[in-house]
């Protein structure tokens, strides 16, 4: 079986990571087995659920939803549901989540044919600020403020909060504000660009724009300036000097942080992001 990008993102988040995600869901256990491959790959061919994680007498499936589930996503899930019960080593229940930016937070008892019927909760976050979010992690960024893990994996469900931006809009946000942050000093870092990774492969539907962000989650340094590049050309697009500016300016400064990780020169990395020497340092003393 192929392994999928988002796997080798997810292969490194441990259970300090999830234990995170799961406080925010307002959800707890000791154990947290994220994706255990065993079970994840429902259907290889058409099913692959968003998250897994094996808890201590549970096994959780986190679906990602914005639009209001139907009665098709309500036959996936029940796909989803007597799958992991079939493929599970453990006499552990089965229990559904969707996190919802359509539906207020609900239990769905969906009753199939005769007396047969399952149950799923919905835990919204359409109430939630999305832009609120931006803003404070926008501010602390230009203050060089440090973020806390809590902050950052909101960061990553921004796409699933309200806001007056689209949603396409937002996972641009949320995405270029996680790759300005310098996530080693958080031990969520995995699996917030993996959410991230995530929403932006299952709600982004320029094709283009989606392997771009993709690739720049997954770290190839040549996506990220190609990103860069591309808010550049959408600004000359919409006829604004302003987007242009800024579109380049960050394609540039990304690129330069992770010469910088790589060890390049700052005369090196002049030549290729056409920032200044002065530019440059600054950015190196933020890392």
């Amino acid at each position: 079986m192929a392994t999928k990008q988002e796997d080798l993102l997810f292969k490194d988040v441990g259970e300090e990571e999830v234990d995170v995600f799961l406080k925010r869901i307002k959800i707890k256990s000791k154990k947290k087995k994220l994706n255990p491959t065993e079970i994840r790959y429902i259907d290889p061919t058409a099913l692959i659920a968003d998250l897994i994680i094996e808890l201590d007498n549970t096994i959780l499936i986190i679906e990602f939803q914005s639009t209001n589930v139907d009665i098709d996503d309500k036959d996936r899930f029940l796909a989803y549901l007597s799958m992991v019960n079939y493929k599970k080593k453990s006499n552990k229940k089965v229990k559904l989540v969707v996190i919802s930016t359509a539906e207020e937070s609900k239990k769905i008892i969906h009753i199939l044919e005769g007396s047969v019927k399952f149950t799923f909760d919905i835990y919204s976050l359409m109430e939630e600020d999305g832009d609120n979010v931006i803003n404070n992690i926008e501010t602390k960024l230009e203050n060089n403020k440090d973020f806390t893990d809590e902050e950052l994996i909101d960061l990553s469900l921004v796409p699933l909060m309200g806001s007056e931006n689209t949603q396409e809009q937002q996972i641009e946000k949320s995405v270029e504000l996680i790759l300005s942050i310098d996530l080693e000093k958080n031990k969520v870092k995995n699996l917030v660009k993996s959410i991230a990774y995530l929403l932006t492969d299952k709600f982004l539907e320029d094709g283009d724009k989606k392997t771009a962000i993709c690739d720049a989650l997954g770290g190839k340094m040549s996506a990220i300036y190609d990103y860069g590049q591309r808010r550049e050309e959408e600004g000359i697009e919409i006829g604004k000097e302003e987007g242009i500016e800024i579109g380049k300016k960050e394609g540039n400064k990304k690129m330069a942080k992770y010469m910088i990780k790589n060890g390049e020169t700052n005369e090196e990395i002049q030549k290729e992001t056409e920032l200044s020497l002065e530019e440059i340092e600054k950015i190196r003393k933020e890392i």
